[in-house]
């Protein structure tokens, strides 16, 4: 259900006559907030707490609009992506659903590693995968009031955001991992964070769920280009901007230039090798041009061998390129056309796309 909040007349914009919050107030999962109507522009403060400075984030201010509105901006927009996203269909499959839940994670072999930067938010690198956990303060009924004053980007950025953790959290398995303290991991908060006088409350899978569902339905038009999709694979992201963003990488994994220029001695050593091999069968082929003339029986025998070895070398090496190079194309030509029929279906008819397109390599 989409909460309808009348702003009052001096907020209200003619573009906006009302906004819409995705949870109802009796579901909110952090009481630390409410918004005072009586300061212009409004304001966000904590009741009864001698804290003034946003949830789970005291070095921001409550009573600094600016200091404020900046942090929101740097910690949730993804600027980069958002130039990507007419391309991110190269990189994954054009779903916001694409996202597999925490314990399905483990079940790929990917480590989970914690990460405040937005833009590496479900970015993942063969067995490692960047998750952003969900603050305190985007919990509440009242920021979400206030959310609706700022600029559209970061509205849609935060929705976004929020909407993927309907997909990292489908099972109790998967609240448990995100609340777990042993693992290191804990991506959403345990309690509203009241203090124990004031009534605490844990966060519990069924409080959760209700606060996280409004979420999952709604639709791409109210998050940013980058939320369309769901799990970005950062090897293709690091191809994709040397050419779309004119950087050397999007997300250095390397911190050392040697490692760095490492990845691409292997491939290097592969195609020298792969040559090597081929002149020197091409050499004996040529070599063995004068015994089969000039020489005894016996060595014409072992010239003939050199010969047909030689050739037979030189064949299984252009089979194998071409198998390879086969390969290459048809994965490439299917991962397309693939991700292009998503996205037709997408425009065509969002509603039917889960129950059609169940799989691809991307």
């Amino acid at each position: 259900m989409l909460t309808v909040w009348w702003l009052p007349r001096q907020y209200e914009e003619a573009s906006l006559p009302f906004v819409l919050i995705p949870f109802t107030i009796d579901v909110e999962l952090n009481k630390q907030l409410e918004l005072d109507y009586a300061i212009s522009p409004l304001t966000l403060y904590r009741p009864n707490e001698r804290h003034s400075s946003l949830p789970g984030q005291p070095r921001i201010a409550l009573d600094s609009s600016g200091e404020l509105e900046h942090y929101l901006l740097e910690e949730h927009l993804t600027a980069q992506l958002d130039v990507l996203a007419p391309k991110l269909w190269l990189v994954s499959t054009p779903r916001y659903w694409h996202i597999s839940p925490l314990h399905h994670q483990a079940v790929r072999g990917r480590k989970i590693i914690l990460t405040e930067n937005p833009s590496l938010h479900l970015v993942w690198y063969y067995d490692r995968i960047y998750i952003k956990p969900l603050p305190r303060y985007l919990l509440s009924h009242a920021f979400w009031k206030y959310l609706n004053t700022q600029t559209v980007e970061l509205r849609s950025a935060i929705t976004g955001f929020v909407r993927t953790y309907a997909y990292l959290i489908r099972y109790e398995s998967d609240f448990r991992f995100a609340t777990c303290q042993e693992q290191q991991s804990m991506l959403i908060p345990k309690d509203d964070g009241l203090g124990e006088t004031d009534g605490s409350e844990q966060i519990t899978f069924e409080r959760f769920v209700k606060f996280i569902s409004p979420f999952e339905r709604l639709p791409d038009d109210l998050v940013n280009p980058r939320y369309h999709y769901g799990e970005l694979r950062l090897s293709r992201l690091n191809m994709y901007a040397k050419v779309f963003l004119r950087k050397l990488t999007f997300h250095h994994v390397e911190a050392q230039w040697g490692s760095y220029l490492g990845q691409f001695l292997t491939p290097l050593l592969s195609v020298f090798a792969i040559i090597s091999v081929a002149l020197n069968a091409m050499q004996v082929q040529l070599g063995v041009q004068g015994l089969l003339q000039d020489s005894e029986p016996p060595w014409t025998y072992f010239a003939y061998v050199s010969r047909w070895f030689s050739c037979t070398i030189l064949i299984i090496i252009a089979t194998t390129i071409t198998f390879f190079s086969s390969l290459i194309v048809f994965m490439l030509l299917h991962e397309f056309w693939f991700a292009k029929s998503v996205l037709h279906q997408r425009q065509k008819s969002p509603a039917t796309m889960s129950k059609e397109f169940r799989s691809g390599v991307v």
